[in-house]
């Protein structure tokens, strides 16, 4: 007998569409965002009559919609200008993956040359760069050049712009590009940030010449996520096979936290397969119950932390583990300062220069974004209340998962346990 001989699986039970819980399922309409759209139309329809657009930089916590509404609109308004003999161009990158100018601007060069971002329209023939060896002039001069080639008008797509932090060089020298006869297209900058307070911290000569207008994303309301996964459930499962109370559980659970309809949709969609797993192994299970959302959740926040902390980048986290070496001797919550004093001499002792005060805070309210960290005043900013971050996750996890990050990097931190069992934090 094979293993998949077993054709129970095969039989109807719970799930009947999984692709519309899927992250990459993309709904005929944004759901609960009529207004944001309708602001956004506004921002962007200029184009339709030749004139020129301000840069646009969105706001909102990760999973409320600015990318998606950024996706959703942007083929619509390149279709309706064609139809004006209107020529658009669109580029598409996140910045995180990049994390500097320098970096950003050669993603942008290999996005124009080898597309792989869903709203790029771009497509040169040319050789990607490398990512490291060229003169910062040269790069920016690269840049230039691909983007004459395209039409006469360029939207350039910077999501996440925010982890570029302080170094505001490649928008110093977007927004300068048609002053200094650099490019002769329109050029639009659509920044998407999750940090509120991004703009603040530029440089006054970026600020200048920025001339952005902002459109901010509220977090979803537990209503709205309610209204989403209703939506989502009556494709996804077989008719009854969903207990009452579990959609407003997942809503519930999802806007206690970040309001986030990709985490609500995410949550429901573990719920089920752990009932559908459950219905093909035994006959007492025939619908998701709420059971499957309380233990979904902490399925998804232990793989999502453990994952996440693998895969940091390189000072995110030495930010981390200056973090957790404050938690372990029972100092947190700490203030970014603290934090920041003990991350230097952890970046030194790695052989690294530390970044500045600004880039470290970028990585804790990154980290803060992804679960990991928790700012404790975060609901008191403005009022005289300085950030305070704790982990958000046990200690004991934290340490394992630095412990097996991808680079190897970090090695055994036995003497963190050691010292957090002495504050008795270990298990905190």
């Amino acid at each position: 007998m094979g293993y998949f001989d077993d054709d129970g699986f095969l039989d109807e039970h719970i799930i009947k569409d999984r692709s519309v819980l899927k992250p990459e399922h993309k709904p005929e309409k944004l759901e609960e965002r009529d207004e944001e759209l309708e602001d956004y139309v506004k921002l962007l329809r200029p184009l339709l009559k030749g004139w020129d657009l301000d840069n646009i930089f969105l706001y909102g916590h990760s999973g409320v919609g600015k990318t998606v509404a950024t996706r959703t609109l942007l083929p619509d308004l390149r279709d309706k200008a064609e139809d004006q003999s209107i020529d658009v161009d669109i580029l598409e990158i996140n910045c995180s993956s990049a994390n500097t100018s320098y970096q950003s601007t050669i993603e942008l060069i290999n996005e124009a040359r080898n597309p792989e971002y869903p709203l790029t329209t771009l497509n040169l023939d040319k050789s990607e760069l490398s990512k490291t060896g060229y003169p910062a002039e040269q790069v920016y001069e690269e840049l230039f050049d691909d983007l004459h080639e395209g039409a006469e008008n360029i939207i350039l797509v910077l999501d996440e712009v925010n982890t570029l932090g302080s170094d505001s060089e490649l928008l110093y020298q977007l927004t300068r590009a048609q002053t200094m006869h650099k490019l002769e297209a329109e050029l639009c900058i659509i920044g998407i940030s999750n940090d509120f307070n991004f703009r603040d911290d530029l440089p006054a000569r970026v600020k200048d010449t920025l001339c952005e207008t902002e459109l901010h994303f509220p977090a979803y309301e537990q209503s709205d996520l309610i209204s989403i996964l209703s939506r989502r459930a009556e494709q996804a499962f077989y008719e009854g096979t969903s207990e009452n109370g579990v959609i407003e559980l997942s809503a519930a659970l999802a806007s206690r936290d970040r309001g986030s309809a990709r985490q609500a949709i995410r949550l429901l969609r573990k719920a089920a397969e752990l009932a559908e797993n459950e219905a093909v192994e035994t006959e007492d299970t025939d619908c998701i119950e709420e059971r499957h959302v309380r233990n979904a959740e902490d399925i998804i926040e232990r793989k999502q932390v453990t994952t996440g902390i693998r895969k940091l980048t390189s000072h995110r986290k030495y930010v981390l583990l200056a973090t957790t070496n404050l938690s372990a001797q029972g100092k947190t919550p700490a203030q970014t300062r603290d934090i920041y004093e003990y991350y230097k001499s952890v970046a030194e002792e790695f052989g690294r220069d530390p970044l500045t005060r600004r880039g470290a805070h970028e990585h804790l309210l990154e980290m803060c974004d992804n679960g990991i960290l928790k700012n404790v005043n975060r609901d008191q900013r403005g009022r005289g209340r300085p950030n305070k971050y704790k982990l958000d996750t046990p200690l004991e996890t934290v340490i394992d998962a630095l412990e097996q990050e991808e680079d190897g990097e970090i090695g055994d931190l036995d003497n963190l346990r050691e010292q957090a069992n002495k504050q008795t934090t270990l298990t905190e």
